[in-house]
């Protein structure tokens, strides 16, 4: 179902804190809806960016808001994965992202920058209404109580912002979350330090290893490099006209990769001294991130990208149980919810998917008796969707960190079968295997709960019915 743009019956102050992927794409369902919505986010538009990966569940959703020509000016198609070891380069595996799977999900894999998503959905929210204010910290979140039950949050310049709903999307080191918590979080290294960079297309083509990169006519893959505790991988994020190289590099092919992304993915609990922050803004020597183990062509390519990398860290936390606050009008989307791993290929497409949901909810409010309900009925459908994928990719990143060993040895067995045995069998094994991800629609999820559930809920009773049933590709959820 697409994603629906109607205007609520009662129209609500919305302050979203953070300005991230999150926060920028709830504003715009929100704003389509009718409601007047503010962002407030801390830093600006110019923040360190690297690759961006986009499953089909989020390409159906940017194609359904700008449709698939605007997305196509900024994206590219990936065709596949080839696997290889990381130090030695040798061949593994290849992973096809067929045509006919994809052309099932209803959407496509492409392969972006994060900045250039973070300004199609700020462009986005500010054409649907939205007010976005970058540089503008938040240093204190209130709740609301019952003589003003409306939340506000206070800034560095000292204004005080009330609004009828709150939404954190202030990512992992969130301060609204410790509000809906009511303790301050508790968070530690994880085992995971990731190394992000871009490097230019004409840097590239100097060398003979790199250049194929750029020159081969092959559609875009996402190669991935596989060590011991440590993986790699990078794939090119926009392509061009040749047209726009050839004054610097001589090649004959009609097309070329303007850019290539790329992250280092050390998958150990750092030492204390070895531990980066939980941020897209610490910048680290590039010599410091590379090892002995990673091979020459990842070598070669990682330095091109300059003296400094963008290192980020990954932090255990407890998991969230509650979403949403106490008073029943503050609620955590994007990584303040569920924060994944860094660099991770689906967080962009969870944070989308929560700000799509919560849009199509509150595009049916006529009551603001209705507000708890439609929060509590976000988190219900959104929670084990969103803890069922961050399952999936921890698993396939501990999948390519293997150390050698009987493990590993099996792993890269039955990578070299899917790459050699494709038939009938191996794209019905693939969908299977996919579907619950890739082929899930936002708005449809949102809209189910509607029809099935919300159109005949009493707006002044939150009680739950007595069974709803809501399926998730793999996964259902029973409420009785």
């Amino acid at each position: 179902m697409p994603f629906v743009f109607r205007d609520a019956e009662l129209t609500l102050d919305f302050l979203v804190v953070g300005g991230g992927i999150a926060g920028l794409a709830v504003a715009y369902a929100l704003s389509t809806a009718g409601h007047r919505v503010r962002v407030v986010e801390k830093f600006g538009l110019d923040r360190p960016s690297a690759g961006q990966r986009i499953p089909p569940n989020l390409s159906k959703i940017l194609w359904q808001w700008i449709g698939p020509e605007e997305l196509m000016k900024v994206s590219t198609r990936c065709v596949g994965s080839p696997f290889h070891q990381l130090t030695t380069g040798e061949n593994i595996g290849y992973l096809h992202w067929k045509p006919a799977v994809m052309a099932e999900m209803g959407g496509d894999f492409l392969l972006m920058r994060h900045d250039d998503l973070i300004r199609i959905l700020h462009k986005l929210a500010i054409q649907a209404g939205a007010r976005v204010d970058f540089n503008t910290e938040v240093v204190a979140v209130q709740q609301g109580s019952e003589e003003k039950p409306a939340p506000s949050v206070t800034l560095a310049n000292g204004e005080v912002i009330y609004a009828d709903v709150l939404i954190g999307a202030d990512g992992s080191k969130s301060l609204v979350r410790d509000v809906v918590l009511e303790e301050e979080d508790e968070a530690k290294p994880g085992p995971m330090t990731t190394y992000s960079g871009v490097v230019k297309a004409e840097d590239m083509v100097g060398d003979p290893e790199l250049a194929p990169l750029v020159q081969s006519e092959e559609l875009p893959q996402w190669p991935v490099w596989m060590g011991n505790f440590r993986f790699i991988f990078w794939h090119p994020v926009v392509r061009i006209r040749l047209e726009e190289l050839r004054a610097r590099i001589n090649m004959c092919n009609k097309r070329a990769r303007k850019e290539y992304a790329f992250t280092i993915f050390n998958c150990k609990v750092p030492t204390p001294e070895q531990a980066g922050k939980e941020t897209w803004d610490e910048l680290f020597p590039t010599e410091q991130a590379l090892t002995e183990e990673d091979g020459t062509l990842c070598q070669k390519l990682v330095k091109l990208a300059g003296p400094r990398l963008i290192r980020s860290q990954l932090m255990s936390r407890r998991d969230i149980d509650d979403w949403v606050d106490s008073t029943e009008r503050i609620v955590l989307i994007g990584d303040s919810a569920h924060p994944n791993y860094p660099g991770g290929t689906h967080t962009a497409a969870m944070a989308v998917e929560d700000g799509a949901v919560l849009g199509s909810l509150f595009s049916h409010l006529s009551s603001k008796e209705q507000i708890p309900a439609f929060l509590n009925a976000y988190q219900e459908l959104r929670q084990r969707r969103c803890e069922m994928v961050n399952r999936a990719v921890f698993d396939n990143a501990r999948m390519m960190c293997l150390p050698p060993g009987p493990e590993a040895d099996a792993r890269d067995q039955d990578m070299a079968a899917q790459a050699t045995d494709w038939d009938d069998g191996m794209l019905k094994v693939q969908f299977e295997e996919i579907s619950a991800i890739f082929l899930y629609d936002a708005g449809d999820d949102a809209e189910e709960w509607w029809i099935n559930w919300g159109r005949f809920h009493d707006s002044g009773n939150n009680s739950k019915p007595s069974v709803a049933t809501f399926d998730f590709g793999n996964v259902s959820v029973r409420y009785e």
